[in-house]
């Protein structure tokens, strides 16, 4: 019973003291923020500082201000799907990933990075680029 207790305490423990979730989850949570169209849910996971390249938008923001920006642009820009296409990681630790957003009557290219800063896992780049 005490190695049952001992284990479950080593389970819920990481909970309790809130570490964030891996850069694979991190990343499954921001495309499901992309995929509904949820400036907030992606805002969420955004460093203080985010580079940010958007159709008029093409440089650093605060936190805020990228999060202002990325609604105006969904406001506009209705999406219908979004996809990953490609993922991949770096020995930093850093992870990117690719996908294709489908939004209005557009498609658009998707990339961003995420990077651990201080135990979390947060956007540091995010592009979204039309296709010709």
């Amino acid at each position: 019973m005490k190695k049952f207790t001992f284990l479950l305490f080593l389970l819920v423990l990481p909970v309790l003291w809130g570490f964030s979730s891996g850069p694979d989850e991190t990343a499954k949570l921001i495309s499901a923020g992309l995929q509904s169209g949820n400036a907030a849910e992606v805002s969420k996971y955004f460093n203080p500082m985010v580079d940010l390249t958007l159709p008029g938008y093409d440089d650093s923001y605060s936190k805020t201000q990228a999060g202002q920006i990325l609604k105006e642009f969904f406001t506009k820009n209705p999406v219908k799907t979004f996809k990953i296409t490609k993922q991949g990681s770096s020995s930093d630790g850093s992870q990117y990933s690719i996908g294709s957003l489908e939004a209005g009557n557009k498609v658009f290219r998707v990339y961003f990075l995420i990077k651990s800063v201080n135990g979390q896992f947060l956007i540091q780049q995010l592009q979204m680029q039309e296709n010709n």
